[in-house]
């Protein structure tokens, strides 16, 4: 469940929220970007991001323990493409360019042409992030669909 709430989440940024920032002037959208990287690093999406992962960590575990079965390469897979999408990808991609854009001074002369830089290679990133989330959810439905009844 935990990685289908995420890929709404990242869905929603990528469908609606940065193509709506992105009809704002940079003066709007940059402060509105920055308000939006501040409230991710609070508790409920924190919660659902990083607790996501650890259970990933544990189906990983049950997917190796059901690697002759069907189940267990779903489970594999779900698991392993949620880590890499919402995990790394964040990590290694999104939080740079979220300190880059936070870096910014809205009014500032160099911020237009920043802004329009960094939310071009953050909604790039993010697209990866919303569709390897979504991959991982319906991968770990299907493990779950196909595990034999009574386990």
């Amino acid at each position: 469940m935990g990685a289908g709430v995420n890929a709404g989440v990242f869905f929603a940024f990528s469908a609606v929220i940065m193509p709506g920032l992105h009809e704002l002037p940079a003066a709007v959208a940059i402060p509105a970007m920055q308000a939006f990287n501040r409230a991710a690093v609070t508790a409920p999406f924190m919660l659902v991001l990083l607790g996501t992962a650890m259970l990933c960590v544990v189906v990983i575990i049950r997917g190796f323990m059901r690697w002759s079965t069907a189940s267990g390469w779903w489970m594999l897979g779900g698991a392993v493409v949620y880590l890499l999408a919402a995990i790394v990808i964040t990590g290694v991609c999104s939080v740079p360019i979220n300190d880059a854009i936070d870096a910014l001074t809205p009014f500032s002369s160099g911020a237009v042409a920043r802004w329009g830089d960094l939310s071009t290679q953050w909604l790039w990133w993010n697209h990866l992030r919303a569709l390897g989330s979504i991959g991982a959810a319906a991968a770990l439905a299907i493990a779950i669909a196909l595990r034999p009844s009574g386990r």
